[in-house]
């Protein structure tokens, strides 16, 4: 055998000593995981609400994104939730609906304002049309009610 390289030798220097544990590779992970969360869940959770099932449509037509828009949730209990309040009366809606509508016109006179109606698919008429008589004494002609693609014809 020739020896022309060097050898190496495996020595601690200390022996007692932990290792070191690179913190930077980990953050850079952990940020990676934490944006592909934020992103995926924060749709899913705009979209899904609990005792709500929005009904099916064969043709749907997709959402149309713009300002001047009051959303009314309505679960299969009949609980109506508007601007993050639960259990609205027709009076109390109509108030919230005529403030934001107001809002909206003074930033932007020419914005399309509209109402959407989010019910579940198991309600009865009578608890839809509390939010129709709001929209109307508030002085908002324009409701959408939202649905799923699917259904059949």
């Amino acid at each position: 055998m020739s020896r022309h390289g060097k050898k190496f030798s495996v020595h601690t220097a200390g022996g007692d000593e932990d290792p070191e544990f690179q913190v930077a590779p980990m953050v850079d992970v952990l940020l990676v995981l934490l944006m592909f969360f934020t992103a995926t869940t924060t749709t899913e959770i705009k979209s899904q609400i609990a005792d709500l099932t929005l009904p099916e449509a064969q043709d749907a037509k997709d959402r149309e994104k713009g300002e001047g828009q009051f959303m009314v949730n309505i679960n299969r209990f009949g609980g109506v939730e508007a601007a993050g309040k639960t259990g609205l009366q027709e009076e109390a809606l109509a108030q919230l609906i005529k403030n934001d509508f107001q809002s909206m016109k003074k930033l932007n006179p020419n914005a399309n304002y509209r109402v959407l109606v989010r019910a579940d698919k198991d309600l009865g008429w009578d608890k839809t049309k509390v939010v129709l008589k709001a929209a109307a004494a508030a002085g908002v002609a324009n409701v959408v009610f939202a649905s799923t693609k699917g259904g059949k014809g």
